[in-house]
Formats: C-alpha cells, structure tokens, sequence
C-alpha cells in the first residue's frame, strides 16, 4: 500500500494520505462480489491494522470525512467491525467500533447501531444506555435494538417496546420469514443509490443475525 501519513488540516482534524484505502474498499467489495468473504475479510483487517498503526495512541484523531482517502479508511474499520461481529469476536468489533468513534465523533457511517450490537452480545448494559439517544428515533434499528436487549435481560418483550417495533412494517415482515438468503438480488438492491425498504430491511437482519441465533426465543416472542 506504500507509505502512510496522518496530515493535520486548517479544519482541526486530520487526513490519511497513502494507503491507497478507496482501492482496498473497491478489491475487498469485488471479492465479495465474486464469494470470497473470507478474503475481503483478511484485506479490510490487514488495512485496519495499518490505519491503527499511523493513529496517536495517546489521544483522538478526529478524521476529516470529506476526504476520499479518509473516508474510505473510516469504511475499512466500520466494514472490519462487522466482519469480527459476524465472525464472534465481539470483544474486538466493539473496540474497534469505540476506536472509529472517537476518529469520526458525527457518526457519518453510522457506527453506533453496530456497537449498540456488540454492547447487547458483551451485557454491557450501562454502555448500551448512553449510546441509545444516539440511534435515532426514526431508524427502525433502535425499537429492534430495545426490545432485543431486553429479551436478552429478561427473557420478555414489553408491550411498548413490541410496539414501538411493529411500526416499521418491513422490518417485521423480515423478521417473519423463514430464510434471509445475501443473494444476487439482495446485494445488488442493497449496493443500489435507492435500496428499497426490503433490502434495508434484510441488512438489518443479517446484522442482527448472530444475536437472534443466540436468543432463538426472541423472533417467536414478537410474532
């Protein structure tokens, strides 16, 4: 990838120069177009751990999000995240979800619903509720998010929060089906400028996935 450099701006923050970070994101994307997770996988962590290695370890470094370099970095450890939280490691997509925070403090990737994620898979309840403003209110992520965590402290869902998530009609026709196959389709909706509220719908899903597998009990308890 060549050398890399962290370069302050007049805006107080910092870019990312080298790296060739935009062409990792599009080669790790083309592989997993093709089938090969595992290796967008591997090429996402590689870059990750060499954005790591040209950050302060003694203080944030606020990234500047208008630069293309920067931003697609700032996509390598969010897509890195979520590769780890889908592979089990939670422990590791929360700290690096926590790391990218501190690197992007506006949340442009919107970061926080897939460390809310984490917090509920690691009981770190405390955490979950300072974050939980931070979801938004419109999302159809944060009544999942509420009702989820609760299942998963109690082992029921109240009725305000089952509510609240049957507002969002084709999350819950999501929820309902029996299959939620990552096909063709699927990613070539989702990949789109407009994806339609099905495929938004099914991202959800797929993101939540590992913790519905764990509390199998939850899909049932809201249907």
């Amino acid at each position: 990838m060549g050398k890399i450099t962290l370069k302050p701006t007049e805006n107080q923050n910092f870019i990312l120069l080298g790296g060739e970070f935009a062409k990792t994101l599009d080669h790790a994307h083309h592989l997993e177009s093709e089938g090969d997770f595992e290796g967008a996988c591997n090429l996402r962590y590689k870059a990750f751990q060499q954005i790591v290695d040209i950050l302060p370890e003694d203080e944030a470094a606020e990234l500047d999000f208008s630069h293309p370099n920067t931003r697609a970095a700032i996509e390598i450890i969010y897509g890195s995240a979520v590769d780890n939280f889908l592979a089990g490691d939670v422990e590791l997509s929360a700290a690096q979800l926590e790391l990218l925070l501190e690197c992007d403090s506006e949340d442009h990737i919107e970061a926080t619903p897939q460390l809310a994620l984490c917090y509920i898979a690691l009981e770190e309840w405390e955490c979950l509720e300072d974050i939980l403003p931070d979801l938004g209110d419109k999302s159809a992520f944060k009544p999942l998010v509420e009702a989820l965590a609760e299942f998963a402290r109690t082992g029921e869902v109240s009725t305000d929060n089952l509510a609240a998530l049957r507002r969002h009609r084709h999350l819950c026709n999501e929820l309902a089906y029996p299959e939620h196959p990552a096909d063709e389709a699927y990613l070539k909706d989702i990949s789109s400028e407009r994806p339609t509220q099905q495929a938004l719908a099914r991202e959800i899903y797929l993101r939540c996935e590992p913790l519905l597998l764990k509390h199998q009990g939850f899909l049932e308890k809201i249907r």
